[in-house]
C-alpha cells in the first residue's frame, strides 16, 4: 500500500476557456513535475483528446483517468469517468447528441484544439462545447452508472454551475461516489458550510485551464494505479482511502 498524489480535474486546449498550452505532453510533464501519479483529463462536454493524453503518460509513468465534464440541463457540471475507452466513446456520442447544434465562436470562447499524443494540432471541433446538454442529472447518474462509469459532482463550493448552488441537494438518482471541492476551499470548511454532502467522501482538484494550476490536490492510498484499487479506495477499504490536501505539493 503506498501514497498517489493526484489532480483529477484538468482541461485539455480542446475546452475552449482553456490556454492553447493545455497540451497532451504539457499537461503530464507538468503533472510529473509537481510528483503527480494519476491526473484526470475532463473537458467540457468532449473526450476527443482523451486518447492523446492517455498515450503522452504512458510515455512518461502517468495514469491518466479518461472522462467527460457533463453540463446538464439544470447547469450543474458532473465529472464523470470510465474504466474503459469505448465506454467513454460510446458516452461521448450520448452527450454530443444531447448538445445543441451552435458553432462554436473562436473570437468570444476560444479555440477548441484536437491533438495527437505530441500535442501536435490535427483539426478543431465546430460545436461550441460551453452549452448545457438536453441530460438531466437524474439521467447523467443512472446512464454513466450503466456504462460502469464514475460520478463526481464538480466544484460543488462554487456559486455557478455546481450541484448545491443549482439544486441545493444531492438527487436520489445522482448517487456519486464523492463530491469534489476546489482548491479555494478546505475539507471541514466544505463540510460546516455544506451539511447536505457533508456525508460524501471528498476529492480535491484544480479544475486546471493552464498548466501552472495543475498540482497535488487529492491523495489516494492504494496499491497500485488501477481502476480497481481506486473503487476500493473510494469505500476505504482495506486501509485504502482518498482525501483531499488542504496544502498543495
Amino acid at each position: 500500500m503506498r501514497l498517489f498524489w493526484a489532480d483529477l480535474h484538468i482541461h485539455t486546449a480542446l475546452s475552449p476557456c482553456a490556454e492553447n498550452e493545455m497540451t497532451p505532453p504539457a499537461i503530464v510533464q507538468a503533472a510529473k513535475a509537481k510528483g503527480l501519479e494519476i491526473i484526470g483529463i475532463c473537458d467540457h462536454n468532449s473526450a476527443e483528446n482523451v486518447l492523446s493524453v492517455i498515450e503522452a503518460g504512458e510515455a512518461e509513468g502517468v495514469t491518466v483517468l479518461g472522462g467527460i465534464e457533463v453540463q446538464t440541463v439544470e447547469d450543474v457540471h458532473v465529472l464523470t469517468f470510465f474504466p474503459r475507452v469505448d465506454a467513454l466513446i460510446l458516452w461521448q456520442d450520448e452527450v454530443y447528441s444531447a448538445l445543441p447544434d451552435i458553432e462554436n465562436n473562436e473570437a468570444r470562447f476560444g479555440e477548441q484544439l484536437l491533438m495527437d499524443s505530441r500535442g501536435n494540432v490535427t483539426g478543431k471541433l465546430r460545436t461550441l462545447l460551453l452549452a448545457s446538454t438536453s441530460m438531466s442529472i437524474d439521467y447523467v447518474g443512472k446512464r454513466v452508472r450503466e456504462l460502469e462509469g464514475l460520478i463526481i459532482p464538480a466544484h460543488v463550493d462554487r456559486p455557478s454551475f455546481s450541484l448545491i448552488r443549482n439544486l441545493g441537494f444531492v438527487p436520489d438518482a445522482l448517487r456519486p461516489c464523492c463530491m469534489e471541492i476546489s482548491r479555494n476551499i478546505s475539507q471541514d470548511l466544505a463540510r460546516d458550510k455544506f451539511p447536505s454532502i457533508a456525508r460524501f467522501p471528498f476529492v480535491k482538484s484544480s479544475d486546471a485551464h493552464r498548466l501552472s494550476e495543475i498540482s497535488a490536490y487529492t491523495e489516494i492510498r492504494m496499491e497500485d494505479a488501477r481502476w480497481d484499487e481506486l473503487l476500493l479506495a473510494l469505500c476505504f477499504t482495506g486501509g485504502r482511502h482518498i482525501a483531499p490536501l488542504d496544502a498543495t505539493m
